[in-house]
């Protein structure tokens, strides 16, 4: 193991003690919080939401964010608060703008730098992120700023350096909470799938799930590698719990993927006849946010190529990556093999 499990805190006493800290704020929110402790808890719940896959504490999070924003000591926190939240749903113009305001009322500079380089980096314009996360990280080289700077690298096809920024941040972490270093192995176990590179992301999910056991999305896409990989059981083994843990229907289509491989077809169509519907739902409320996820499902096992072809266009007009039109392009492919297949046959 590249990680000694002894430097962090238990994974599972970690998550406790996230819930409990939560649960506090939440009292206390009750009985008339203030602003910090309003912001503190949107906070953690979308770092909760993040680590157990689970939608409702994003939903949570917002309305908290939101009275926060009602007991701002300032314009300044308002529009930044507000630009976050837009920015986390995937509301890119919207934050952009929300953010130019918090500049002008003064909010702070690197908090500001480190939300435009998120918006930036999301949008496809790689080399004005590439400014502001390398100043981030020279300015304060820590886990979050190295981390964020890997992951940058590795979206613009520089994974050497990449590797290079995430060994780093590994190593700049100073802290004894396994919460930072599990996202970033996260983040690196991501990309290196996205690379195609399966034995390295097996790896990093291995890693994660040593220190990090209760980690939902680190679990939800090392059952991707072993079903990549043809290991069935395994990959069942490892998605099945989630569907308890976690409101996301991502892991829902994952297990209706395995089903499929397995040969139990019925099935297959059962689970992704309930993760389509699970995706409309979440599509009506935030279209932005699930498009590109949605997409994904469509053009696989949901077997709704036009849908696809809907959501990748929505995505890629949102952001404009390599990404988004590698999506784009694949479900215009997908639409049309499947049309030419049900023309013959007709």
């Amino acid at each position: 193991m590249m990680i000694d499990p002894k430097h962090y805190t238990s994974g599972r006493i970690a998550v406790a003690n996230l819930s409990a800290l939560i649960e506090s704020l939440e009292h206390r929110r009750g009985e008339g919080a203030t602003f910090v402790d309003l912001f503190s808890l949107s906070k953690l719940l979308f770092l909760r939401g993040d680590l157990l896959g689970r939608i409702a504490d994003h939903d949570q999070a917002e309305v908290v964010a939101n009275e926060a924003v009602a007991l701002s000591p300032g314009m300044g926190s308002a529009f930044y608060i507000r630009a976050r939240l837009a920015g986390r749903f995937h509301r890119f113009e919207e934050a952009t703008a929300l953010l130019d305001q918090a500049t002008a009322a003064g909010h702070t500079r690197q908090g500001i730098d480190a939300e435009k380089a998120a918006l930036l980096q999301a949008t496809g314009q790689y080399r004005e992120a590439l400014v502001l996360r390398e100043r981030l990280a020279m300015d304060d080289p820590g886990i979050h700023t190295l981390g964020a700077l890997a992951s940058l690298l590795a979206e613009m096809g520089e994974w050497l350096a990449a590797e290079a920024r995430y060994v780093s941040a590994l190593d700049a972490d100073n802290g004894v909470s396994p919460l930072p270093c599990g996202q970033l192995l996260f983040e690196w176990g991501v990309n290196a799938m996205r690379r195609g590179d399966l034995d390295r992301a097996e790896a990093m999910f291995a890693e994660l799930g040593a220190i990090l056991p209760a980690h939902v999305p680190g679990h939800g896409h090392r059952a991707e590698v072993a079903l990549a990989r043809g290991q069935l059981d395994l990959a069942a083994a490892l998605i099945t719990p989630l569907l308890e843990i976690s409101d996301d229907p991502e892991y829902r289509a994952t297990y209706s993927e395995i089903l499929a491989a397995r040969g139990d077809g019925e099935a297959a169509v059962s689970e992704a006849e309930r993760a389509a519907a699970e995706y409309e739902l979440l599509l009506a409320r935030r279209p932005e946010a699930y498009a590109d996820h949605a997409a994904a499902f469509f053009m696989g096992v949901g077997n709704r190529p036009q849908r696809a072809v809907e959501l990748t266009s929505a995505n890629w007009k949102l952001r404009d990556t390599p990404r988004s039109r590698s999506l784009l392009d694949e479900a215009l492919r997908n639409a049309q093999q499947v049309s030419l297949v049900q023309g013959g046959a007709a």
